[in-house]
């Protein structure tokens, strides 16, 4: 399924990087399994190129497999069979010659494994990179999946900090990017499947079409076996593990604690650096209501970010005991279909407020809730100056929404100073809604189908 994976936005700035007269510095990142190295196989296609994957190997023996690329893909006769190059400033000096007469690409990619065997390289390719890397025929990527190291690569105090030309990161995809991967689910299958799975390519991939939910929920976490019953754990140990109570960070906002003070009372550590840390990485969003200021703001709150981690800490950490037991159908049918439907509803909401950013001309679309608790609006949209342009509210219903849906969204925008009669009301069911709500000139009213 590598041919469905949409990284076109991704291409179209390497290229135009690679395009330009001035020697190109990439560092580029992302969450393991998101799809870089099949981005940069990709871009590097019939490009003069040397691609090295590093192996967490001595720092020799790393150097041994770099000279064997670089012999085969120049096709090097300089290189005689059994030479390889005594240091990193060595075979830098050596494809800095190779750029003279024709443009070269040269990626690292798991440059942190290279970095964990090799002290200092960072410093090597500073050096390399300030005395001839920038003046050469080249474009020179690093990327890695530790996003912690890769993030620090241009931070104040490290040797490369300003020296590259472009950074990026590559994201997992958003629900229509994950709906690309799937030619024969309907819409709203393939909305479940994000909620599931997220947007990353490898875990998507594991979806059989032409099997029901259940049955791909039983072969991909009923089974001890299979692979995303622990693939959330191994990306966080790999992230997280000098930052303390981080998993219990992430089990509190997981269980529905999601303001600063409850997540501390539940981790039983100082949350604040932490929960930086986590939003740096990806891992959670912060949000906060329509109409408060984004950075001051007193009243946010914290959710996890990725829909895979989400069903994860929900339905599968605290029950990988079952499942290593051969107790996975039992959870599967008890704990998990039952309320597949609460689980997709705020992932639903969020869905929807993404569709709504791209639609409508507009600032800003957040959730907005009241100071005293009583009112909550799924969708707050607001123009300049924070003048409030549509409500909206969402339902994850199996049913066609009907007037009392635009009642209780009334109910609570009538909490706004500025709503009124005229104001625009969304209503986003995942059927969508009774045509009588559509008649009404004030209300847009979509289904799943819309979303797509």
């Amino acid at each position: 399924m590598l041919q469905l994976i949409q990284r076109d936005p991704e291409i179209g700035i390497l290229s135009k990087a690679f395009k330009s007269p001035k020697a190109q510095f990439a560092v580029i990142w992302g969450r393991r399994r998101v799809g870089k190295t099949y981005l940069l196989e990709t871009f590097a296609h019939k490009k003069r190129c040397v691609y090295y994957t590093a192996t967490q190997q001595s720092s020799a023996v790393e150097l041994q497999a770099f000279t064997q690329v670089v012999r085969e893909s120049l096709r090097a006769t300089d290189l005689p069979a059994g030479y390889s190059f005594p240091d990193w400033p060595s075979a830098l000096d050596y494809i800095s010659k190779k750029t003279e007469r024709e443009k070269l690409l040269l990626i690292f990619d798991e440059f942190p494994y290279l970095a964990e065997s090799t002290e200092g390289i960072e410093s090597v390719f500073q050096r390399w990179w300030d005395k001839q890397g920038k003046k050469s025929n080249l474009m020179l990527i690093l990327c890695g999946s530790a996003i912690a190291y890769m993030q620090q690569l241009n931070s104040a105090s490290a040797p490369l900090h300003q020296r590259s030309t472009l950074n990026l990161y590559v994201a997992p995809f958003d629900y229509l990017g994950a709906g690309k991967f799937f030619k024969k689910l309907t819409n709203s299958e393939r909305a479940l499947v994000y909620g599931i799975l997220g947007g990353t390519p490898l875990y998507l991939e594991q979806w059989d079409e032409e099997q029901d939910p259940r049955s791909n929920l039983l072969n991909l976490f009923a089974n001890p076996a299979s692979p995303l019953v622990d693939a959330a754990e191994l990306v966080l140990s790999g992230e997280l593990r000098n930052m303390q109570g981080a998993f219990r960070i992430l089990q509190a906002i997981a269980s529905g604690r999601t303001r600063a003070n409850e997540i501390q009372d539940f981790a039983q550590v100082a949350v604040e650096r932490p929960l930086k840390k986590l939003l740096t990485l990806g891992f959670i969003t912060r949000k906060v209501p329509a109409f408060d200021n984004l950075e001051t703001s007193k009243r946010a709150i914290y959710r996890l970010a990725d829909p895979y981690f989400i069903f994860w800490f929900r339905f599968i950490a605290q029950n990988r005991d079952q499942i290593a037991r051969g107790l996975g159908e039992r959870l599967i049918d008890q704990k998990i279909l039952p309320y597949l439907d609460d689980h997709m509803g705020p992932i639903f909401e969020e869905m929807a407020r993404q569709h709504a950013r791209r639609n409508f001309d507009i600032e800003r679309v957040d959730a907005w809730w009241s100071t005293d608790g009583k009112h909550e609006i799924d969708l707050v949209g607001l123009g300049a100056h924070q003048s409030l342009q549509f409500v909206g509210t969402v339902k994850w219903s199996s049913q066609l929404l009907g007037q009392e849906v635009l009642a209780n969204l009334e109910g609570h925008a009538a909490a706004l100073k500025d709503f009124g009669p005229k104001t625009k009301k969304l209503i986003y069911g995942r059927k969508g809604s009774q045509k009588r709500l559509s008649a009404n000139p004030c209300v847009q009213c979509f289904s799943i189908n819309d979303l797509y």
